[in-house]
Formats: C-alpha cells, sequence, structure tokens
C-alpha cells in the first residue's frame, strides 16, 4: 500500500475532484455533495486566521495484484483508522474511492485540520505515521508489501538549469507527479498552483508568469513517456522506499547531532564548574594572606 499526504489550500477543488471522479464512500461530521460538505469545512476553518493551508488531501493506492481484495467497508475502516493515526477522527472529512475494482483503485480523503477548539491538527512526522500505518494495513488485510530493503536506484544524468524559476518549477511538477496515476490528476494538481499543462505528441508546461517550456527542457525525467512511466504502482513504490531512506538518514544524523550536543554542554557545564570552584579556593587564599 502507498500513502501520500499533502496539505493544501483548495478544499472547495480537491473535493469537487474527487467527487467527479469516483464515488462518495464516507463522510465525518458532515453531510451532502462536495459543494456542501465545503460550506461546513469552510464554516468552521475560518475561525483559524492563522492556519494557512487548512486542509489535508490523502491519497491511498494498492499494488494492482491486491485489486478485488478490499471491499467498501474495509476502505471505509481503513480511512477511519488513518483519520485516528493522523489525528483528525473528529474534523470533518469526505472518502472517495476511484478506479474501482481496477489496477488502479484508491481512495482519496478530504479533511479540514482545524478541531473544533480552533487548534490545526499537525502535519509533522506524517511521512513516518504513513509507513507504520500502510505496515499495519497490509498486515492486517494480506496486502502487498512495499519493499523496505535497499535497493540500486538507477542513476539518470539531468539537464541542470540556472534559472531559479525552472528549478521551482520542476520541484511543484515532480511533487504533482509523485501524487498522480494519471495526466488528469497532475493536470488537476497543477492547475490549482497556477500551472497549465498542454498535451500532445510532447509535453509541455506555462507557469504563473506565462513562461513555457517543453517538459523534457525542464528535466529528462519529465517528457510525456517518462512521466506516464511514474504514474505506475512500482515507479511510486520504489520512490516512497528511496524517500524512507532519506528521512531515516535525516533521522539518524538528527539524534546524533542532539546526542552529541547535549554531551558537549555537560562537559561544558563540569569544566565551568570545575573553574568556579578554583576561582572561590584563589579568593579565600587571598583573603587570609590580607589577614
Amino acid at each position: 500500500m502507498i500513502i501520500q499526504l499533502e496539505t493544501i489550500d483548495f478544499c472547495h477543488n480537491a473535493l469537487n475532484y474527487c467527487q467527479k471522479g469516483g464515488e462518495f464512500l464516507h463522510a465525518n461530521e458532515c453531510l451532502g455533495n462536495a459543494n456542501q460538505i465545503y460550506q461546513q469545512m469552510k464554516q468552521i476553518e475560518q475561525i483559524n486566521e492563522r492556519c494557512l493551508k487548512k486542509t489535508f488531501h490523502i491519497k491511498m493506492r494498492i499494488a494492482p495484484e491486491d485489486k478485488g481484495i478490499l471491499n467498501n467497508q474495509n476502505w471505509i475502516d481503513i480511512s477511519k483508522s488513518y483519520a485516528k493515526k493522523i489525528g483528525f477522527e473528529n474534523n470533518l472529512y469526505a472518502v472517495y474511492i476511484h478506479m474501482e475494482n481496477t489496477d488502479k483503485e484508491h481512495i482519496h480523503i478530504v479533511a479540514s485540520r482545524i478541531k473544533k477548539n480552533n487548534l490545526a491538527v499537525r502535519d509533522n512526522y506524517t511521512h513516518y505515521k504513513n509507513m507504520d500505518f500502510a505496515r499495519m494495513v497490509e498486515q492486517k488485510y494480506k496486502l502487498r508489501k512495499v519493499k523496505r530493503r535497499l535497493e540500486a536506484i538507477r542513476k539518470e544524468e539531468d539537464f541542470i538549469s540556472q534559472d531559479k524559476r525552472t528549478i521551482l518549477l520542476k520541484d511543484k511538477i515532480l511533487k504533482a507527479v509523485t501524487f498522480s496515476d494519471n495526466l488528469d490528476d497532475l493536470i488537476f494538481i497543477l492547475k490549482n498552483q497556477n500551472i497549465k499543462v498542454k498535451v500532445g505528441r510532447g509535453i509541455s508546461f506555462t507557469d504563473e508568469n506565462g513562461i513555457k517550456k517543453k517538459g523534457s527542457a525542464i528535466d529528462r525525467k519529465l517528457s510525456l513517456n517518462n512521466i506516464k512511466r511514474m504514474f505506475s504502482y512500482e515507479s511510486k513504490e520504489k520512490e516512497q522506499h528511496k524517500n524512507q531512506i532519506i528521512t531515516e538518514s535525516l533521522k539518524n544524523n538528527s539524534q546524533k547531532f542532539i546526542s552529541n550536543k547535549t554531551k558537549n554542554s555537560a562537559d561544558n557545564f563540569i569544566d565551568n564548574s570545575d573553574s568556579l570552584i578554583s576561582d572561590v579556593d584563589r579568593n579565600k587564599k587571598r583573603k587570609k594572606r590580607k589577614r
């Protein structure tokens, strides 16, 4: 199972997209169609003015060979358990299933981050929580397990651009691709970031400043054929595994840094204490000499 979570500021569009492309499964603390659910979420979210991205958009996808294992009630149960794992179980959220009974079956959850006490559900450490939850679901329903051992990752040469705008555009497109299962998903996500996508014999992207570039000119990985390859479950599985390695490496380095910093602080405290004791002894000796 692959689980992806992003915080967004286009709740209304996300709800409409999920409703249009799939079937409604479940809602918590809200009722109605996408527009009605959005109005209910908006009523609560407008109270919190500090949080800029007030919505979670989650996608859960099973491997092609797991087709037919999960029924709708299973998906509902999974979504409820996930909401509790992340901490929005008492918030407003809606669940939709897409491409049911196909090799690309998956669900979307659109959830408000704003709780009834006006605080926002934290979005830190969600990567770890997603991995833990995916393992649990894989074991419970006997689904294919995501590979978690080290793999040889083929390195590809990239076209490196010094244009910062191109680098930012590339990052946005790659992030959108990892969250998409097809071109429609990609076009929708980028549209909400003011990036236009044109697909013909190839693919091109136009940023918010009106600058148009071919995908392959931004990065070789962003040619139309390569993007379509990245939509596959296997490709996303490898990407998730690679991100897991990076995240765990950063976590280990952070823990070592904190440990060393704590040790150094303790050593400095001891050194300072010894110095202070020495100063006190010297002052006592001076007073005795004066007498």
